[in-house]
């Protein structure tokens, strides 16, 4: 079975192919192999370039990946994509250096994932993963209107093996952005930058933003009528489900009276999907990834229904993944966006899978309570702890700082989300310890200890 020399290059052919036939074709292509082990048989006029991005990557798993190659066996004949079987974070986790299809001295990059739900996974990139990284940040950035004429403070880590930065400092390179690297963790610097070289959007993440916004009222810098008039939010939502603004994002549009976008990225798929000026949802770069929102079963689900988002990437040379299951939980919407765009978009991340809490009959995710919590005047910061009660039922304690009340509290989340955690005032460093543990790259408010 040879390999296309072209591989991974066709991707750039197929950016020429509009939305509406790529969608055309991969539906096509879905009935055309519908049975079980149906081998897909395409008249050659059906031969599109999306299908020549399928049927690239299908073989090229085929050919050179250990864990593919023993998944697939002797089938040499191209099949439909969802004949695949999906894979999982555990598998991949387990079997992680399984999925390498090229020899190390092509290997130009090594980062790991955040480790936030299990131990990092090693992920590897060539040149040419990097040069697909850089084009993928590059239409996600255009998606939010960033030109040549923007000068962007990008506030997250380049270092410790951290993919987003790099990806981000890539995607803004090939804008043709000026690029103020100052970090995730130096408010103090993102002022000064920001008054000496007048930013016209940053890149961090939201918690970061919100502590700069106190920052600059406490010290009465003027952050309304500074010149950053777009925040690129990622890794922490600041959208609910029907794509409204939550707390966070309000907040953030308030006190720097900018234009807020969300961002999803997955280092496994080193892709990202941005919001345009719509906000309605980030728009997914079909030459370069497709996504599947499957229930529970593993079957798909109606557009605009919350399911497990499923990836497979194309244009992939070190590490290419097929119906990767991501653990996130979103829905997908392909009705034509406001900003004339067709592609399929991305609602908000609603939570993780495994993080979904049962507390005596009741089902929910985190973020159900989080909207609450950051909602309420008097709480000031906060940390979700979740612990095995049963195997019926989980504990939910939240630790938080500020002068809310918790009697007033404790009757929020009731309800608002039907349960009734337990809640106790805590210190700051205390918080600060929960939220940034030792050797953690991410702040979180949510701690599973089940």
């Amino acid at each position: 079975m040879g390999l296309n020399p072209d591989f991974p290059n066709s991707l750039h052919k197929l950016m020429s192919l509009s939305n509406a036939g790529k969608a055309i074709m991969w539906q096509t292509c879905s009935k055309a192999g519908n049975r079980k082990g149906m081998p897909l048989e395409l008249p050659l006029e059906m031969e599109s370039q999306f299908m020549q991005l399928w049927s690239e990557t299908f073989r090229y798993v085929a050919e050179r990946s250990p864990y593919y190659q023993e998944i697939l066996g002797t089938q040499k004949r191209l099949i439909a994509l969802t004949e695949m079987p999906p894979l999982n974070k555990t598998t991949l986790s387990a079997r992680n250096l399984d999925f390498l299809c090229v020899p190390q001295e092509k290997v130009a990059e090594v980062v790991t994932t955040s480790g936030t739900t299990g131990k990092p996974l090693v992920w590897m990139l060539t040149e040419r993963d990097l040069r697909r990284l850089a084009m993928n940040e590059k239409l996600s950035f255009e998606c939010a209107g960033l030109t040549a004429r923007d000068t962007v403070l990008l506030a997250v880590a380049l270092d410790r093996a951290f993919i987003a930065g790099l990806a981000y400092w890539l995607g803004l390179q090939e804008v043709g952005c000026a690029v103020i690297r100052v970090g995730p963790g130096l408010p103090a610097m993102v002022l000064e930058m920001i008054d000496r070289m007048q930013p016209t959007a940053i890149v961090s993440v939201p918690s970061l933003l919100r502590i700069v916004a106190d920052r600059a009222c406490e010290s009465g810098f003027d952050l309304r009528g500074c010149s950053v008039k777009k925040l690129i939010c990622i890794g922490e939502p600041v959208r609910g489900i029907s794509f409204a603004l939550n707390a966070t994002g309000q907040f953030l549009e308030s006190a720097w009276s900018a234009k807020v976008y969300s961002t999803y990225g997955v280092t496994e798929l080193a892709s990202s999907l941005c919001e345009c000026d719509a906000g309605v949802g980030g728009h997914l770069h079909e030459e370069l990834l497709h996504i599947e929102i499957l229930d529970d079963a593993g079957q798909p689900v109606a557009d605009g229904t919350v399911g497990e988002v499923v990836a497979t990437t194309f244009g992939v040379e070190a590490m290419p993944l097929l119906r990767y299951r991501t653990g996130d939980c979103a829905a997908l919407f392909r009705e034509p966006c406001q900003c004339g765009r067709t592609s399929p978009r991305l609602g908000p991340i609603v939570g993780r899978k495994d993080q979904k809490l049962k507390v005596k009959g009741t089902t929910l995710f985190p973020s159900a309570l989080q909207a609450v919590l950051d909602e309420t005047p008097g709480v000031d910061t906060y940390v979700i702890i979740v612990r095995a009660e049963s195997d019926l039922s989980d504990a939910i304690e939240v630790v938080m700082t500020g002068p809310a009340s918790l009697p007033a509290l404790r009757d929020a989340l009731q309800g608002r989300t039907k349960i009734m955690p337990c809640l106790r005032h805590a210190s700051r460093e205390e918080i600060e310890t929960l939220q940034l543990p030792p050797h953690a790259r991410k702040r979180q408010k949510f701690v599973d200890l089940r």
